[in-house]
């Protein structure tokens, strides 16, 4: 399903090429091939702006003040989950919050599409999800414990003894789009480049606008840093701890150190006492041929 960006790129070729051929028949006038080329040309102008209509009112739809969306962030040009704060019309711009990071920004109407959730093959049983905290509206790393058997999720929010229960439009799979994949530096978008045709202060406008995505760009890149730096860290802890679990399950080696100053190296209880055996019975025989026990410390006399 193509967007209105490109609903748009479409009408205007059509309608360029329209041009051309109405041009042609002018010079040509009843031309029969030129006549239907022409007659081709305009219905295909007309669909075009019947899908484009059809699909700003779809967006309509979709993207709403206080609603869900996918907005592109000016430091990266990447795109994240973001919500509509409000909608200037006449600049065709939106102000959003982007709800993983919870920094602010004003995009373009290009760059707005409709929201997406995670799918349902990211939520499984003890996959790791990015899911909604309804105390601030963000979306924060989670685990998902159980579903329920009404559909919902059940997630341990990571770092918080809070669990809560979430809908599959609550959850988003745990990286953003390009989350690791910032650029070397910030992205201008091509409207705020100073062009030789701006005037002072369009060129002051566009240099503030530039200094703002630049320090959202380096603030961004040094979140993204230290959360790797983190997980890291997380990772050799973890390791570490998984192999000193399974060195204490290992048998002792008969080549470690011996217990005492008396041991040797290479000797299995070396160092240890001799192991203590009971003395053992004396038997006696009667005239019989019966053996008889004698028990130590006691008298063989009647």
């Amino acid at each position: 399903e193509k967007t209105v960006e490109e609903l748009v790129t479409e009408l205007d070729e059509h309608r360029a090429q329209l041009e051309q051929v109405a041009n042609l028949l002018r010079a040509k006038p009843g031309d029969p091939m030129l006549t239907k080329l022409h007659s081709d040309l305009a219905k295909v102008v007309n669909l075009t702006e019947d899908l484009m209509k059809a699909q700003e009112e779809k967006r309509a739809r979709e993207i709403q003040i206080g609603g869900r969306c996918e907005a592109v962030w000016s430091g990266d040009g990447k795109w994240y989950t973001a919500r509509i704060d409000a909608v200037n019309k006449e600049t065709n711009t939106y102000s959003v919050t982007f709800l993983v990071y919870g920094n602010t920004g004003e995009v373009q109407g290009e760059n707005v599409r409709p929201y997406k959730h995670a799918k349902k093959s990211q939520v499984r049983v003890g996959a790791e999800v990015r899911a909604f905290w309804e105390a601030d509206g963000l979306f924060y790393p989670a685990t998902v414990e159980t579903i329920t058997s009404g559909g919902l999720y059940r997630v341990n929010f990571k770092g918080y003894k809070y669990k809560a229960e979430l809908q599959l439009s609550d959850l988003l799979p745990i990286k953003q789009e390009n989350d690791d994949a910032l650029p070397e530096k910030a992205v201008i978008p091509e409207h705020l480049k100073i062009k030789p045709t701006d005037n002072a202060k369009q060129k002051e406008l566009k240099r503030k606008k530039i200094k703002a995505i630049k320090s959202k760009f380096r603030k961004r890149k040094s979140e993204v840093e230290t959360e790797k730096k983190k997980n890291s860290w997380q990772t050799f802890l973890s390791g570490g701890k998984k192999k000193l679990k399974a060195l204490k399950k290992q048998k002792k080696s008969i080549f470690a150190s011996p217990d005492s100053v008396d041991g040797r190296v290479g000797v299995v209880g070396s160092g240890k006492s001799m192991t203590n055996f009971v003395d053992r019975k004396r038997h006696t025989f009667g005239s019989g041929g019966e053996p008889q026990v004698t028990l130590p410390g006691l008298n063989d006399e009647e």
